[in-house]
């Protein structure tokens, strides 16, 4: 035996720990599937393909589940808040076994039909969390219809239980078998509300934006991209791509929920490919600093693609890129810029 033969072979290239490591492996099978992504397109009808090609492929991809046709939406009852809002307690109807549970803030005394919000709750936020209200009956006072509803496990989705853990692993459990990603359910459900509102008479269903927090950042750009009945987006600390995510924060932190991530996303596209779906709508993007669990060094990537995509169509004067240093809730410059970003882009101009 040659001992010094052996350590040589042991101590050359990558250590043994992370020549045998398993995450190690998977991160280098993310990188290089991510390398293969398309990221420069020549001319608009060459991203008009790749477009397409998502829409085509990425929902079977991430097994966004198909509802059947909007039915009756049951109102349970209907509340003044302060002095310029009401809030309706509502079931946005998926099928006969399923109804989205949400409140509705609506202006007080509305002129004529009313551009509207739907907000997607963060994780595991619901409607009952106190900053969405707030936003909701800001919002109203300034002639909005606003939608927040729950995602499932959370809020009213579920029977009592512990549902960031036991919830969230049945409805993941079977949703996987089914083949259904908890952020393909999610965007279901985002789409369905949308078609919702769009149905409600007293709401312009050509005025409706969307807008949502972390998680329910994610579930904006991906219904955003998906559904271009959603006039203007707005995803707010939910900004880096699965590439950087990965390649990165599985280095220094380990990831606790694995709801954010479909699976076979990367067989399709990236974060920043459905940012650039959005165009030529209107785009209000906000990063958040202190969240580590959104990797900033793929902002520039998001940021790069989405402003070469709008700029091809013309529109680029459309997108808002930027980060702010606050906490991780629609407050402060995040809630100041939602309203800012809707007045401007989504409320009707004088008559």
């Amino acid at each position: 035996m040659n001992v010094d033969k052996d350590l040589e072979r042991f101590f050359s290239g990558e250590p043994p720990g992370e020549r045998t490591n398993a995450i190690r492996w998977l991160q280098k099978k993310v990188m290089a599937k991510a390398l293969r992504l398309p990221r420069s397109f020549a001319s608009l009808r060459e991203w008009e393909a790749f477009k397409a090609r998502i829409r085509t492929e990425l929902p079977g991809r991430i097994g966004i589940p198909a509802f059947p046709p909007l039915g009756p939406s049951v109102p349970r009852g209907r509340v003044r808040v302060g002095e310029d809002a009401l809030c309706e307690r509502l079931d946005v109807f998926v099928d006969e076994d399923y109804a989205i549970p949400a409140f509705l803030f609506l202006p007080l005394a509305p002129r004529g039909r009313l551009p509207a919000l739907v907000w997607n709750a963060g994780w595991p936020q619901d409607k009952f969390h106190k900053s969405i209200q707030l936003l909701g009956t800001r919002l109203a006072a300034k002639g909005f219809a606003v939608l927040t509803f729950d995602h499932a496990p959370f809020g009213e989705t579920t029977p009592p239980m512990d549902r960031m853990r036991e919830a969230m692993t049945l409805v993941m459990g079977m949703g996987q078998v089914l083949g259904i990603s908890q952020l393909a359910l999610r965007a279901a459900e985002t789409m369905r509300c949308g078609q919702y509102m769009r149905s409600r008479p007293d709401v312009d269903p050509g005025r409706v934006a969307l807008a949502g927090l972390c998680q329910g950042g994610q579930d904006t750009w991906l219904a955003g991209a998906l559904d271009d009945g959603f006039c203007a987006l707005a995803p707010i600390a939910a900004e880096s791509t699965f590439a950087i995510h990965f390649a990165e924060m599985a280095s220094y932190m380990a990831n606790g929920d694995s709801s954010p991530f479909p699976f076979g996303i990367l067989d399709v596209c990236d974060i920043e490919h459905l940012h650039a779906a959005i165009a030529p709508r209107p785009l209000l993007v906000r990063a958040n600093l202190p969240d580590n669990w959104w990797p900033i060094s793929g902002f520039d990537s998001v940021e790069s693609l989405t402003r070469k995509v709008y700029r091809l169509y013309g529109a680029e004067d459309r997108v808002d890129f930027r980060a702010e240093v606050h906490e991780h809730d629609i407050t402060g410059p995040f809630a100041d810029a939602l309203e800012a970003f809707l007045l401007k882009w989504v409320m009707p101009g004088p008559a």
